[in-house]
């Protein structure tokens, strides 16, 4: 495949089509908008595409940035829903005639990488929010999802890694390693809620019985990577020492049922609660006195940004790009991933010390603000387009 051509001079706007598979409000989603809304804002004439409708599409839409659907781009693998969505992606591009095709996600990237090859698309973009092989499933699922990602990045012009830890996941492709860049994403600080009014929001009569407790508390996906069910169990094993603490889980998705079961299992539904999807969860980081991302995979880690922002102490494990935002010891804690004793240790070590976490908090804040600003990750962004 040969080197593209500069894809417009300087001064003149590009026609931009992002393509995403799901628009719920995770971090490719976040990453999606951002980038959508910055580069309107530049005179850049945007389009998302996306399978489903969602906070991510309701945003756009009040920022004015113009949305398509295609219902049959699923996140689940179908022949004929592929095909379909394909197809109907296909058409889009052709009518749309994109000077950059930016595809996000394993599917849409995919997807979007092959419509755009075949529509004669000048620039195409892939993004790796995370690879899908390091996710837990059989091995020869991950030898062909790994082919899949290693055909999307040949047919990409550029793919960009939030994280220099998933750029290593990828340094077995060979003959495009020279077609990766690492750009980290970035994120804007917003006001923030009291710690009364986030909590009152969050979980009122939580708040209400246990009116002196410490709150640990996460926000994310409830899906299998995100490690939950460790978290659970290990603030199961420190309940009974340190009863003045409380956990709270923002977020929806398949694992609720499974959560669910394991709070009631350990017998806390006093005090564990799974308090749903939260819009502008952001804002209501101040009712948490620690922070736990436990992810068993994870490309970076919008949340943590988010939790600098608001100079929360963190604990989370060592793996992918994690380690690129918490510094053990400096600006919050590493553990090992599935590791029940190591977290709860962690866990009462930070609960035990309030200096510690005020001083892992504010040097995370500062981390955040010097290094991962949204400004920084628009412009290097916008530059591979040209």
């Amino acid at each position: 495949m040969t080197r593209p051509r500069e894809v417009a001079p300087p001064d003149r706007p590009l026609r931009v089509l992002y393509v995403v598979t799901k628009a719920n409000w995770g971090g490719a989603q976040r990453y999606v908008y951002d980038l959508a809304v910055a580069a309107k804002a530049k005179g850049h004439e945007v389009l998302v595409v996306s399978g489903t409708a969602g906070p991510l599409t309701e945003r756009l839409a009040e920022r004015g940035v113009a949305t398509r659907l295609i219902a049959s781009m699923k996140r689940d693998i179908r022949l004929k829903g592929e095909l379909d969505s394909f197809k109907e992606l296909l058409g889009i591009v052709r009518k749309f005639k994109p000077d950059v095709l930016h595809g996000n996600s394993s599917k849409a990237g995919g997807l979007g990488a092959l419509a755009g090859r075949i529509a004669g698309v000048r620039r195409i973009v892939f993004t790796s929010h995370g690879w899908a092989y390091n996710e837990q499933r059989p091995r020869w699922q991950k030898v062909i999802i790994g082919l899949f990602h290693y055909a999307t990045v040949l047919m990409a012009h550029r793919t960009i890694c939030v994280s220099g830890g998933l750029l290593l996941d990828a340094s077995w492709m060979p003959f495009v390693q020279k077609r990766f860049s690492v750009i980290h994403n970035g994120i804007t600080a917003v006001p923030l809620a009291t710690t009364a009014e986030a909590r009152a929001r969050l979980a009122q009569d939580l708040s209400t019985a246990y009116p002196n407790a410490l709150w640990i508390g996460t926000v994310a996906e409830l899906h299998p990577t995100k490690g939950l069910d460790v978290l659970i169990e290990a603030f199961a094993h420190l309940a009974y020492e340190y009863p003045d603490a409380v956990l709270v889980i923002a977020g929806d998705g398949a694992e609720w049922p499974h959560l669910a079961k394991l709070i009631q299992i350990y017998d806390l539904p006093k005090r564990i609660v799974l308090a749903g999807f939260v819009p502008d969860a952001v804002t209501l980081l101040p009712a948490f006195d620690l922070f736990v991302l436990p992810s068993r995979s994870e490309a970076l880690g919008y949340v943590l940004l988010e939790a600098g922002t608001a100079a929360l102490p963190v604990i989370a494990t060592r793996v992918g790009g994690i380690p690129e935002i918490i510094e053990d010891g400096v600006t919050g804690r590493l553990v090992p991933k599935e590791d029940v004793t190591a977290l709860s240790e962690a866990l009462l070590e930070l609960l035990t010390d309030p200096e510690g976490r005020r001083r892992l908090g504010a040097a995370l804040k500062d981390k955040v603000a010097e290094e991962f600003s949204t400004d920084a990750m628009v412009s290097r962004t916008l530059a591979v387009y040209r």
